[in-house]
């Protein structure tokens, strides 16, 4: 009878472990994210494998050496700044042959180095270390260690573990891909901002300013990370609509003529038009349109008012608004911060959203705008 119990508590136990693989799978197929990929990989390894710690290590193709990516526990941010050689300790002899690695006693296995340990004053007993591998390349390892309960790896937990880092590995691939493929996108639209800006010399780095203080406010808002790159995007390319603007007006040290004004007043819808067949771009095109409406409805280009003015034109109008007022102008000397401040302050609720504003100043008051 009591066999019988342990029989059933061990396949009520394998089983559970399929089904957290099997769950893995699914969310790592759908997450993009590498940071956050890779933090999902070591908790659900853990998890599975029962182990006190893992840690993810990756090739670097420059250095060739194996970098830590993330870890688990209190020093996990010490334990990404090391690295360590092919073929050093555990992990680089893993990475080096391709082959997964269990060991129950550290302390008698030749490749252990415990020089990782020494640094993070920490104790290995027993690790399971398998190869990342992609179409044959191996791009890094994965690893536990000790087994909690005072219980031992298991060939069948090395198993597991290896399907584990088989679905981790292309998730990561694909993870990068997105990665470089985002980077490139965002790189295209920075030298696109910077092209605009250059067609006034008094604005230049405008776009590339209005972009970090847009985000530092929406971030000091809890916007999410899609939320966040959305700003990012919709502050960089938020003047894009001035190309269809001539110099001789956006260079004008004089004041404008009405003629002239209207044209600056078009700039918003111009920039709209210009992003509207980008299909990737629609859900900032909001942002780029009302940028210059004010809280109380007397700003262009449609005149809109308090929240029917998009969230993140409102974020907008007021990073855009400290960077024009602490910027030398043609036709005046750039403010200072404080007085820039102050007339921010001054104008929440008249021309500028009240908790857009006070994110603003929130963010200001502990040092993260800065010129």
């Amino acid at each position: 009878m009591k066999e019988n119990q342990v029989v059933i508590s061990q396949l009520e136990d394998r089983i559970k472990k399929l089904e957290t693989l099997i769950e893995a799978t699914g969310i790592l197929a759908l997450t993009f994210n590498l940071d956050n990929l890779l933090d999902m990989i070591m908790k659900i390894g853990m998890e599975m494998m029962n182990a006190e710690g893992c840690s993810i290590l990756l090739i670097d193709e420059e250095s060739k050496k194996l970098q830590f990516v993330a870890a688990s526990g209190e020093k996990k941010e010490s334990l990404k700044k090391l690295s360590i050689n092919i073929g050093e300790g555990i992990a680089g002899k893993v990475a080096q042959t391709g082959k997964p690695l269990i060991i129950k006693d550290v302390s008698n296995h030749p490749s252990f180095s415990g020089r990782i340990d020494k640094k993070l004053q920490q104790k290995t007993h027993s690790i399971i270390c398998v190869p990342l591998k992609i179409k044959g390349k191996i791009i890094g390892v994965a690893e536990v260690i000790n087994c909690r309960d005072k219980k031992s790896f298991t060939g069948e937990g090395l198993s597991l573990f290896k399907s584990l880092a088989t679905q981790s590995a292309i998730a990561i691939e694909r993870a990068r891909l997105y990665q470089d493929l985002n980077d490139l996108f965002f790189s295209t639209i920075e030298t696109l901002a910077s092209a605009i800006d250059a067609k006034d010399h008094y604005t230049q780095g405008h776009s590339e300013r209005v972009s970090k203080y847009s985000v530092i406010i929406a971030r000091e808002m809890d916007m999410t990370e899609k939320e966040l790159s959305d700003v990012k995007l919709s502050a960089m390319l938020h003047d894009i609509g001035k190309i269809g603007i001539p110099e001789s007006i956006l260079q004008k040290h004089s004041s404008l003529t009405d003629m002239e004004r209207e044209f600056i007043y078009r700039h918003p819808v111009l920039g709209a038009n210009i992003l509207k067949p980008i299909k990737k771009l629609k859900d900032i095109i909001p942002g780029i349109l009302h940028h210059h409406e004010k809280y109380n409805g007397s700003g262009y280009p449609h005149r809109l008012s308090a929240d029917n003015i998009p969230l993140y034109a409102k974020v907008i109008c007021v990073a855009d608004s400290f960077d024009a007022m602490t910027s030398n102008r043609p036709y005046r000397k750039a403010f200072s911060h404080e007085e820039s401040v102050q007339e921010i302050e001054k104008c929440i609720g008249s021309q500028f959203d009240p908790v857009c504003g006070d994110a603003f100043l929130k963010a200001y008051r502990k040092g993260l705008i800065e010129k």
